[in-house]
């Protein structure tokens, strides 16, 4: 193909393209991605993403860096100093050397230009849960995210489901600042969190004087503030038999009166609802109108726990001990053989269990070096995977300690001579797990 075709269309893709070479350093962006971030082909050329991303840099994050660092193709987010949010998908080019030459990186614009008012306590969390960010590299996840960006463009109502701590909310977020509607106010309720007697006046709204306590000027609910954006009803199982058939309603006829009123309110925003139980299973028992779950039920996306996509945790371990590093100005890094502990973990809390440990990590051990005789966590259990037998389970084990050793004394030499084995072997072994790390 022609070379000046080439470069017509690099810049002229709906998404920004990012390229750099196997060391991280910027070989160059096109100009939609110039558009969207605010940073010049020029001034990126040549830089390390080392040197331009962290604290009050360029960048946020990097999906090339956790590429170059797990060898796999990455999703995530990251903000610019430029006030954009930006989804990259970075995809590893190997030479036949099996190593990395270049990442190719394409971006989604996701900036959202405000989010509104705060309804309830658990709501007003959502300045510092936008800056939240997804890092995965497990085909499932990328699989969703495909998805969610495909129906972001359209208005049809999403029923996310998954179990408490997998990024419901992040992904509710996603899709918001992914739509049309981005300009817009995203509202967020957690339906769980606000008393049953309140909820209906913070969902519909009041007329001054609708009961007792009210405002007298009267107060908008969060579908009128919602105009024109999305509204996110977390926990939607939690809401009230009385006011799902009210919520049925304004979904069918586009319109509500609010609590004590008698003016018709125009309804005009996406919703997207999310829960961590089985509607279906709460409809079979009469917890849950079952007219209602099928008008939720248009674009079901279900979110696979961390126990699913085990592959995700050394990466999101990275993006989380960076994240703490940044914050509390240290420079900690896990051992292989904790992040290997911690892949075997059970994580009922899945990734908020995750952050939250290691962050506990970060701020409690002494030292840079984090191993596993540093962490102490009550009630830490392991799970054996079904189907894996001795055999596999002594490899692992041996891999666990021979990446240990090697982490302490460096060289193959010392590694065997820790162990009693020859050199020969400790290399051999060594090779093996290298090989076996970038397959």
């Amino acid at each position: 193909m022609d070379k000046n075709l080439l470069e017509i269309i690099f810049d002229n893709l709906y998404n920004g393209i990012y390229v750099v070479d196997g060391r991280g350093v910027t070989i160059g962006v096109n100009k939609t991605f110039e558009e969207m971030s605010g940073f010049t082909n020029a001034e990126l050329v040549g830089r390390s993403l080392y040197d331009l991303v962290g604290k009050d840099n360029y960048f946020s994050g990097s999906a090339s860096l956790l590429v170059l660092e797990r060898q796999c193709p990455v999703t995530a987010t990251y903000s610019t100093s430029t006030n954009r949010k930006l989804l990259v998908k970075g995809r590893p080019i190997f030479n036949l050397a099996g190593e990395i030459d270049y990442v190719i990186n394409t971006i989604w614009d996701l900036t959202v230009v405000q989010y509104s008012h705060r309804i309830d306590s658990d709501t007003a969390r959502s300045k510092l849960l936008s800056e939240d960010d997804i890092v995965t590299c497990s085909d499932k996840m990328m699989e969703i995210i495909d998805l969610a960006l495909r129906v972001a463009a359209t208005d049809s109502t999403i029923l996310l489901n998954g179990e408490s701590g997998v990024g419901k909310s992040l992904l509710a977020r996603t899709i918001h600042r992914s739509s049309e509607r981005k300009g817009k106010a995203l509202m967020q309720i957690n339906c769980a969190a606000i008393p049953e007697n309140l909820i209906e006046s913070e969902l519909f709204g009041y007329e001054g004087g609708a009961f007792t306590g009210a405002d007298h000027r009267g107060k908008a609910g969060l579908l009128e503030m919602a105009e024109g954006g999305t509204v996110f009803l977390d926990e939607i199982s939690e809401l009230p038999l009385h006011l799902q058939s009210k919520l049925l309603n304004v979904i069918q006829e586009k319109s509500f009166l609010r609590v004590g009123g008698r003016v018709v309110q125009h309804a005009d925003f996406r919703l997207i609802a999310a829960t961590n139980k089985d509607l279906a299973e709460l409809v079979s028992h009469g917890l849950f109108r079952e007219d209602l779950y099928y008008r939720l039920h248009v674009v079901p996306i279900t979110i696979p726990p961390l126990r699913e996509r085990r592959e995700d945790i050394p990466t999101l371990i990275q993006h989380f001990v960076e994240k703490y590093n940044r914050k509390y100005n240290s420079y900690k890094k896990f051992s292989e053989s904790l992040i290997n502990q911690f892949v075997t973990m059970t994580w009922k809390g899945n990734i908020r269990e995750l952050e939250n440990l290691v962050e506990r990590c970060i701020v409690t051990t002494v030292g840079d070096f984090i191993t596993p005789d540093k962490v102490r966590i009550p009630g830490l259990q392991t799970t054996i995977t079904p189907g894996v037998g001795l055999k596999e389970m002594l490899a692992d084990r041996e891999r666990e300690i021979l990446l240990q050793i090697q982490e302490q004394y460096g060289t193959s030499r010392r590694v065997a001579a820790v162990l009693g084995i020859s050199q020969a072997s400790a290399a051999r072994k060594l090779k093996h797990i290298k090989v076996s790390k970038k397959n």
